[in-house]
Parts: C-alpha cells; structure tokens; sequence
C-alpha cells in the first residue's frame, strides 16, 4: 500500500484530502495541532480510524523532526505529499502595526514550516513522488491587511517553482494548488463575528460564491494522479475567477 502526508488534516481542505485518499487505497498519515478537532472527525467519518494520526505543531522543530522520523521509521519512505497546514491568520492589520511577533509567527507557520516539510518529504521519496503545496490566491496577487501572510504564499510559490525543476529529474513532481475563498471552519468561525461576511465576500466572486473544501480537492487529486504527470511546477488555481475580477 502507498503512503501518503497530509499536514493539517483535522479540518477543512486538509480532512478532505484526506478523506478522498483513503477512498484512493493510499494509507494516510496526517497531524493537527487539535486532538479534539480530529476526535471529532473520527466520530463522523469511521475510516478516519484507519489513519495514522499524530498531535504536531510543524512550527515547532522538534515537532516537525519527530513527524518525519515517525515516517521514516513505520514507512520508510512517502509516495504523496499534500503541505496543507496553516493556522488562522497571526498578523492581520496594517503592516507597519503589526507586533513584529506576529509577523514572524505569519512566516514561520505559512512558509518556512512548509519549506522544511517539503525538504524531508523529498529525502523519503523516489521515482514518482509527488507533492502538492496548499498555496493560496494571496500568493499570486497583493493582500493589504495581510500583508506577511501574502508574502509567505509568495515565497511559497517561488519555492514550489524553482524545488519542482530541481527534482523532476528524479522523477518526483512538485506543484500547488491556489485556493480562493473557501467555506472551512475558519470561515465559519469568522461569521460569527459578521453574520453577513458569506453574503459580501460571495458577491465579489464573479462565481457568486465560496468553493467547497471538496472542489479545491478535485484539484488536488488531480495534481497527485498520473493525469497531471506532465504537469511540473505548476499553480492550479481554483478561485471561481476571483483573480480575474
């Protein structure tokens, strides 16, 4: 059997990537930093009981290590790899405002955590690994009020790109996926606050509304079958056109 990572699987995007690969036969590791979140899924959905779940922090090396040394020594190696953690949003605000923690916490969580996930994923794989990095549209495109976060997605493209050409010829393929507005827990929690938010951010999509965590899978899935393996370095962008507006 396969094995494939999914970081952040507990919830959104990330449980449903993982979801959709243990329907695809792969044997699934992934890790939150919420053992009750995921608790939670695995009442809803049993075949998450199958899936090799640890409690990590991939902000915290000795985290991250301990990941990937569990890896190596129960698999040996990985086939798939989806870098999808991401936490909410530390540093929102103007920049100059911003504490200077939190906008270190923005770059370490959204890119230098993944860009060492990405290197100990690659040292596990061999011909016909393949990755995919959960980006985002505010890697393609300026996000004032996130700004940090915007240049952590951007770096993150940047990464993808230039790690993708360095290991083709090995044969392991890397890409990412740009989601745009997506209906996940974060979003719910933010309409709390605003119960209208699903309403006005919908409106600005010239689709009319959020994708679903499903979508933004379908495009996932895609990058990490055989139906993409000319597709090198690439960002999918999934969006319902909102770059284009």
């Amino acid at each position: 059997m396969k094995t494939a990572l999914v970081t952040g699987g507990s919830k959104g995007i990330g449980l449903e990537t993982v979801l959709r690969l243990i329907n695809n036969g792969y044997k699934v590791v992934t890790c939150s930093r919420n053992i009750a979140l995921w608790q939670s899924a695995c009442l809803t959905y049993p075949e998450l009981n199958d899936v090799d779940y640890l409690t990590i922090d991939i902000s915290k090396q000795s985290n991250l290590n301990r990941l990937f040394d569990h890896i190596e020594s129960h698999y040996k190696s990985l086939d798939l790899a989806v870098n999808n953690a991401s936490p909410a949003i530390a540093s929102r605000g103007s920049f100059d405002q911003v504490a200077i923690e939190d906008l270190k916490a923005t770059l370490d969580v959204d890119f230098w955590s993944q860009a060492l996930c990405l290197k100990r994923e690659i040292r596990l794989m061999k011909t016909g690994g393949v990755i995919v990095n959960v980006s985002s549209i505010n890697g393609l495109r300026p996000t004032p009020n996130a700004a940090m976060y915007s240049a952590a997605k951007h770096a993150l493209e940047g990464l993808t790109r230039s790690v993708a050409l360095e290991n083709i010829e090995r044969g392991i393929r890397i890409n990412a996926v740009a989601p745009g507005v997506t209906w996940t827990p974060r979003w719910e929690e933010r309409q709390q606050e605003d119960p209208q938010i699903r309403q006005t951010v919908s409106d600005v999509v010239p689709c009319k509304r959020f994708a679903n965590p499903s979508e933004i899978v379908d495009a996932i899935e895609f990058l990490l079958s055989p139906k993409s393996s000319y597709v090198v370095g690439h960002t999918l962008v999934v969006d319902g056109g909102l770059t284009l507006a």
